[in-house]
């Protein structure tokens, strides 16, 4: 009998070490990985309601504007991303904005937008030239937000570098280091 209850166990406890193997790993798998932002597609006037938020560059506001009216055919596209990147619950956006009219030898803007508890409405933060190949750095911190990996473009060619360049967040800015990695 000893022999008997010990077979029916053994296959148990291998199913258990195998799921809690597979949960350790996802999990670490997680917490140590980038997260790619996924950006999705959004009509002019929920970018013309972003871009009207307070503190928005008057430069960005007019070259959309301007591209609208210039491009006819080919507008300039809105993309957005969302991801908490200090780790309160609120995630921040990420607006992408690309086309004609949009973007440079530095690539196409990239704007975030932040949460104010305050006030209730989502306010501007930050621009830079960039593209909308960002990898979110859950193992690497500043100052309690997570640091960011974005492929820079450049916007006249539509050309990628072949390595990410590492951006900290700095008083609510992104602050563009020297360092580049490159992801397999």
């Amino acid at each position: 009998m000893p022999i008997y209850s010990y077979n029916i166990f053994k296959p148990f406890s291998v199913f258990l070490l195998i799921v809690t193997a597979l949960i350790a790993a996802s999990i670490f798998a997680e917490t140590n990985y980038p997260v790619k932002l996924k950006f999705e597609q959004v009509r002019i006037h929920e970018v013309d309601a972003l871009l009207s938020s307070q503190n928005v560059p008057e430069i960005i506001v007019s070259s959309w504007k301007t591209a609208h009216e210039k491009f006819l055919s080919e507008p300039p596209t809105g993309k957005i991303a969302r991801y908490d990147l200090n780790d309160d619950a609120i995630e921040e956006v990420f607006l992408y904005l690309s086309g004609h009219g949009m973007c440079g030898n530095g690539g196409c803007h990239l704007i975030i937008f932040q949460f104010n508890k305050d006030n209730e409405k989502l306010e501007y933060k930050t621009a830079r030239s960039s593209s909308d190949d960002i990898l979110i750095l859950n193992n690497s911190t500043n100052n309690g937000y997570h640091n960011l990996a974005i492929r820079l473009t450049n916007g006249a060619t539509r050309s990628k570098t072949a390595a990410y360049t590492l951006y900290r967040w700095k008083n609510g800015d992104l602050e563009q280091t020297h360092e580049t990695l490159l992801f397999q």
